[in-house]
């Protein structure tokens, strides 16, 4: 019999999980279909809104792939076991690109003279290009490891309650690269920023068309989409990181997980709602979506 602590959070994840899903089509579709929303810093939001659809498909996986749903959802948890995966992948993906935006804000703003890490429109898609290639090659031998064990009926591998040593290496190298390295990117971009836009003089007029209160808008808005991925995945992260050091959990590690992945798909709907309050043009493309033309029309003929 399937776990029922388990099984309700799966079934309250599938909401979330469907306003996720048309949040981050929609933010795509909006960098897609409007020219002026195509900026290397767009093309980057709709890079991490689509790992984010990615993450959230991959959402019954994470919880098919637990060992607490029974003998009735085998055939699917056996599935579950290696296709996971790609969900490791799309949060690689989703870590690199906002240490990516990190990097590009601060070089856009503190050094809008160095063009050596500066991004645009040549460079761009070179870029994404490079933050699924890394991605994949980083979460790609977890299919090797991650193998169903038939005797206990779970998924053995990186995630589970007893990871051999090449699990252990792999658990080691994709929180180094999803969580760890970018933390420190961020700290130090970000705070270079606030220092720089909030502190002291360091900002130049000058040498940028946006004015400082944009700057600061702008900032506040990757800070917050950066601190929702963090507090979605970070919580994962120390516990694999506490797993692996041998420290005791004290709790049913198939509730602890279950509510790990919870909080997971949650910050995966939060992007969108973000944009849309922090972000005018944004805000423009949600309506443009949600109403029609004639709405739109008359609300303009209104106004």
């Amino acid at each position: 019999m399937a776990d029922l602590y388990a099984l309700g959070f799966a079934l309250a994840s599938i909401p979330l999980c469907i306003f996720g899903l048309i949040g981050n089509t929609m933010v795509i579709r909006i960098v897609y279909k409007t020219r002026e929303m195509q900026t290397t810093t767009n093309y980057l939001l709709a890079n991490l809104a689509l790992s984010d659809v990615i993450a959230i498909l991959m959402f019954p996986m994470n919880f098919g792939s637990l060992d607490g749903f029974g003998p009735s959802l085998q055939s699917f948890s056996k599935f579950s076991c290696k296709c996971v995966i790609v969900g490791t992948i799309a949060v690689a993906s989703s870590a690199s690109t906002l240490t990516f935006i990190a990097v590009e804000r601060y070089h856009a703003i503190l050094k809008p003279f160095s063009t050596n890490l500066r991004l645009n429109e040549e460079n761009i898609k070179k870029a994404i290009a490079l933050i699924w290639t890394s991605s994949s090659v980083l979460g790609f031998p977890g299919f090797f490891l991650n193998v169903w064990n038939n005797e206990k009926a779970a998924c053995d591998g990186p995630w589970g309650s007893k990871p051999n040593l090449g699990s252990k290496i792999y658990i080691i190298v994709i929180l180094l690269f999803t969580t760890y390295i970018p933390i420190v990117v961020f700290l130090f971009c970000y705070g270079s920023l606030i220092k720089g836009l909030y502190f002291s003089n360091e900002i130049c007029a000058e040498s940028t068309n946006e004015d400082n209160s944009e700057k600061k808008k702008l900032l506040i808005t990757f800070i917050l989409a950066t601190s929702g991925f963090l507090l979605g995945y970070g919580p994962m992260a120390v516990f694999q990181t506490l797993t692996f050091f041998g420290k005791k959990i004290d709790l049913p590690l198939l509730k602890v997980k279950a509510v790990l992945i919870f909080l997971f798909v949650i910050s995966l709907c939060l992007n969108p709602v973000l944009y849309a309050f922090r972000s005018s043009k944004f805000k423009e493309g949600f309506k443009r979506i949600f109403l029609p033309r004639s709405s739109q029309t008359v609300e303009q003929n209104t106004n």
